[in-house]
């Protein structure tokens, strides 16, 4: 059991802290440099793809796995918690952490902006102001929940490799 947890945390891991960084070093910011277009991009790959979904199930994955491995590694003793797995504990709490800004901060921007990008396309006219100023607020904390999350990530593989 513990070969399959390891498998499925380690391939989980790999898809969402890859994928994540992909999209804050290179998709965010060719996406930003589109303009609308970038903007068209992002609403047909998170509104019309998986990919949103498959993002949630590898964190999810990832984290269900890791806390199975994590209880045989330290006992839940705050001794070794705190003492010998420090780093260990550390990461599993960092990776925690992305998870819950990927899901409450990033989740919740993206459905709204889906919202607001379908609400604005189905009027027929150009976006009003409010609704462009709006979006921008909801990108730009999709961004900065993007790169907290990433952040998180990196501290969590340290901790994981330690």
């Amino acid at each position: 059991m513990t070969n399959v947890l390891r498998f499925i945390h380690i391939f989980g891991a790999i898809y969402w802290v890859g994928t994540t960084l992909f999209m804050v070093m290179f998709l965010e910011p060719t996406v930003r440099a589109l303009g609308p277009d970038g903007g068209k991009f992002m609403q047909r790959l998170t509104g019309n793809t998986r990919f949103s979904l498959s993002m949630t199930i590898a964190g999810l994955l990832t984290i269900i796995a890791g806390l199975g491995l994590f209880g045989p590694v330290t006992g839940w003793t705050m001794d070794i918690m705190l003492g010998a797995r420090l780093p260990l504990t550390l990461g599993a709490i960092a990776g925690i952490a992305s998870a819950l800004v990927g899901f409450l901060v990033n989740g919740r921007a993206s459905g709204k902006m889906q919202a607001l990008g379908k609400e604005m396309a189905a009027q027929g006219v150009p976006p009003k102001p409010e609704q462009l100023a709006q979006m921008q607020q909801l990108q730009a904390t999709l961004r900065n929940g993007s790169r907290i999350t990433a952040v998180l990530m990196v501290l969590a593989v340290i901790g994981m490799t330690w």
